[in-house]
């Protein structure tokens, strides 16, 4: 009866582990907790620097491509006469000094400049959707972590149980009450435990590596037991969701940037088609003879270029940025359709899941642990066989399992929602 007794006990505490309202206690230092890791993520993360510091270079080139070009300063000799290289022999010797500015079409600078600032706003919604990727996931590996710990706790309190019940197999087959054959049953389930255990240990590890690479830490720094996660909720309707992803996902704003970036470059080509003006001042200097005294000499001018190969330059660059505006477009909208489907597939795995884990919440799992209870008693009467035991003891511990696979897919499919809806907490 006591053995009995302990054994209900036992069966007690892994439920209680089970259900997700406890666990096993951990110090505080060793805990691993979500929200601390994402923002280690977000502040480490190589990946999200390196987009960060791609996003600082972009911005430095719209005023660069607003700017007028560097004038040109030149200087020149003319008139030398080879006979003397004397600049005194010939009237028109002279030294010129000359100054010229290129002055774009009215409007191309502008033009250009805008060309520059829409793809560094197309390259700053890349860097937001990669911090939002990475939030995503380090709440991925976070949650198959979370799945692993409970599975490895509740493996551990099944070996305890198992452990019980080849005692009470022995001393039933030491009265002659028993059979061996259900000891050796028992020693079998208990070699399957450990199997799985070191399975579980082995996927924890890995998952563990990917974690800490995502925090930009060595594969082999330590991590300690996840936190208890609470089950998540949808807060809107799978119609409000597609609204909030299509308006605030920055992918799809990188894009409609993309789609502005092309219109003013196809702006900027139909603006080649007027010349450009290049002013010019000089000033020459004329030294004087023993006889004649020679003023200086003053010039202005300006030259444009002639658009005369329009055909094979000027509209083919029209055409070019026309094919990439509904390029662009069209992206735009294959992106949108991607992400309106995924959110409807998110939401019909989360509301499975949701169902799911309360059928076994408050299902499965109770109506499990009853049974075991009853064969633990059936058995201890002789009422019971032990395969019949241990199917019930498998059963439960399958639904326990499961419960927490069930919960960290759950709460992943909320993360991967959160990314594509393009806001934490939607």
């Amino acid at each position: 009866m006591t053995r009995l007794l302990r054994i209900g006990f036992l069966i007690l505490v892994t439920s209680t582990v089970n259900v997700g309202v406890g666990g096993v206690a951990v110090a505080e230092e060793e805990m691993l907790r979500l929200q601390p890791l994402v923002q280690e993520a977000l502040a480490a993360n190589p990946e999200i620097r390196a987009e960060e510091r791609k996003w600082d270079a972009a911005r430095e080139r719209p005023s660069q491509e607003g700017s007028l070009d560097d004038p040109m300063l030149s200087f020149e000799i003319e008139n030398l006469p080879t006979r003397s290289f004397g600049f005194t022999q010939d009237d028109m010797t002279m030294k010129k000094l000359s100054i010229s500015q290129a002055l774009p079409f009215f409007g191309k600078l502008d033009l250009r400049s805008e060309v520059a600032q829409r793809e560094a706003n197309a390259i700053g919604l890349v860097y937001r959707d990669k911090r939002n990727e990475i939030v995503r996931r380090v709440k991925e590996v976070f949650y198959g972590l979370y799945a692993i710990d409970r599975s490895l706790e509740i493996i551990e309190k099944n070996r305890e149980l198992l452990r019980e019940f080849v005692k009470i197999a022995e001393t039933k087959y030491s009265v002659g009450k028993g059979i061996q054959q259900d000891v050796l049953k028992a020693q079998v389930e208990l070699s399957k435990l450990l199997d799985e255990q070191i399975r579980l240990e082995q996927s924890r590890q890995a998952a563990g590596a990917r974690l800490n690479a995502i925090l930009n830490q060595p594969p082999q720094a330590p991590l300690g037991r996840t936190e208890e996660v609470a089950k998540g909720e949808l807060p809107m309707e799978l119609a409000e969701l597609q609204a909030r992803a299509v308006e605030n996902r920055p992918l799809l704003k990188g894009l409609q940037e993309e789609i502005e970036r092309s219109k003013a470059a196809n702006a900027l080509a139909r603006k080649r088609y007027f010349p450009d003006l290049t002013m010019s001042l000089g000033y020459a200097f004329r030294e004087d003879s023993a006889i004649v005294r020679r003023s200086d000499f003053f010039s202005a001018g300006f030259s444009i270029n002639i658009p005369l190969y329009f055909r094979t330059k000027q509209d083919r660059q029209v055409a070019e940025t026309s094919a990439l505006i509904n390029s662009a477009r069209e992206q735009h909208q294959a992106a949108k359709n991607e992400v309106v489907s995924m959110v409807k597939e998110l939401v019909a795995d989360i509301e499975k899941g949701h169902k799911l884990i309360d059928l076994l919440e408050t299902g499965l799992i109770p109506q499990a642990r009853l049974s075991l209870d009853s064969a633990v008693a059936g058995y201890q009467v002789g009422k019971v066989d032990f395969l019949t035991l241990l199917d019930s003891r498998l059963t439960l511990f399958n639904f326990e399992k499961e419960y927490y696979r069930t919960l960290g897919e759950y709460q992943t499919s909320l993360a991967k929602l959160e990314w594509v809806v393009g806001a934490s907490g939607y």
